[in-house]
């Protein structure tokens, strides 16, 4: 019987460890701290622990041969070396913690993030365990989108997209779609996107405005992109900005280019 176990939980993982992974932090937020614990359950026979190995990961759409087809994306991952021998219905427990990257997007509408646990087994089948989290906007991000409410926007629409040019060093950025619905900009702007592209010293807010045109050269207008602007706010991590500020700044380029 010893050794049907031992084939059972080197082949398939049946009768094996098993992980799991209980998140502490209450309120995760891009660029914040992430606490937590692996519990780790013997199985069957005694097997021996490399490492275990926590990813973060999100999912983004492409178009594939004209079709929408959703990807996969590891954000980060965090290993913590284990090297030890679980005994069968031992419980060994491992904390860990560590930075959630800057660029992990929110989970708003459609975007979802989620931890999955890798325990890594000399000789057997790895086995996992997966955790959804809520990322929330953490304070630039949340002046940011607050500002553009103010000046009458409505959020529409929040989805992780395919991005070739790899603007944040993975295949997607997280868009945030707004739709003016009262205040200066309404009937001048169809709609306004935005993108947040974080580094080490700075973040880049990239939006494309999307103009209302009418008349005449609306048609040809729209036909050739000429509708659409790119502009460009640069926050940097060494000084803090006020709501004001950032609404301002915002409020003054969508003027010159609605």
């Amino acid at each position: 019987m010893g050794i049907f176990n031992k084939v059972m939980a080197s082949a398939f993982g049946l009768g094996g460890a098993r992980i799991d992974t209980i998140i502490y932090t209450k309120n995760i937020m891009p660029g914040k701290r992430i606490e937590g614990i692996c519990k780790i359950k013997g199985g069957n026979i005694e097997q021996h622990i490399n490492d275990i190995s926590i990813g973060v990961y999100t999912s983004y759409k492409q178009e594939v041969d004209d079709k929408i087809i959703n990807q996969v994306q590891r954000i980060q991952e965090h290993i913590i070396k284990i090297d030890k021998s679980i005994l069968p219905d031992e419980t060994y427990e491992v904390k860990f913690s560590f930075i959630l990257y800057k660029r992990v997007p929110v989970t708003i509408h459609k975007s979802q993030v989620w931890i999955s646990t890798y325990l890594d087994i000399k000789s057997g089948k790895d086995t996992s365990d997966r955790d959804y989290i809520n990322v929330g906007f953490n304070d630039y991000m949340q002046n940011v989108i607050d500002a553009i409410l103010e000046l009458g926007f409505s959020l529409r629409e929040v989805e992780n997209e395919y991005c070739p040019a790899k603007l944040n060093g993975f295949n997607f950025v997280q868009e945030f779609e707004f739709i003016p619905t009262r205040g200066n900009f309404r009937g001048r702007l169809d709609e306004l996107e935005l993108v947040f592209i974080p580094t080490n010293t700075h973040v880049d807010i990239l939006l494309e405005v999307d103009r209302k045109v009418r008349g005449f050269m609306s048609f040809i207008s729209e036909s050739m992109g000429l509708d659409e602007t790119k502009l460009r706010i640069r926050l940097e991590n060494s000084r803090k900005y006020s709501f004001d500020e950032i609404k301002n700044e915002i409020e003054q380029l969508l003027k010159i280019y609605s």
